[in-house]
């Protein structure tokens, strides 16, 4: 994420079970509480995807009142959540989730 510092706030590598693997998050964010909620939220949208034959699942985007939050698989043993202030340009922290979840995929899965 190091191409996109002014668009994004905070960024964490998470494992599918909930726990944290490693993090730049602003002290005020709860570790613990993101690893878990994150890892739900995907597992969540992933079944939803299954189960309404949407295929395999991308970027997932919420929209809060003072920022965002963006979560996306990185391979099978990884989920990428990036966080980022409200008025960001989302096209392009997207761009730059997409390649750093790729590379977080190659590396965790050799």
């Amino acid at each position: 994420m190091e191409r996109a510092p002014g668009d994004v706030t905070g960024a964490a590598l998470l494992r599918p079970d909930g726990l944290m693997i490693a993090s730049v998050l602003p002290q005020d964010t709860d570790e613990k509480r993101l690893a878990a909620m994150g890892a739900a939220i995907v597992g969540t949208s992933q079944r939803t995807c299954d189960e309404l034959s949407r295929g395999d699942l991308g970027e997932i985007i919420i929209e809060g009142s003072v920022g965002k939050a963006t979560f996306s698989f990185a391979g099978t043993k990884g989920i990428l959540a990036v966080l980022s202030p409200k008025d960001v340009n989302l096209g392009l922290v997207l761009m730059e989730v997409e390649r750093t979840a790729d590379k977080v995929k190659e590396v965790m899965e050799k």
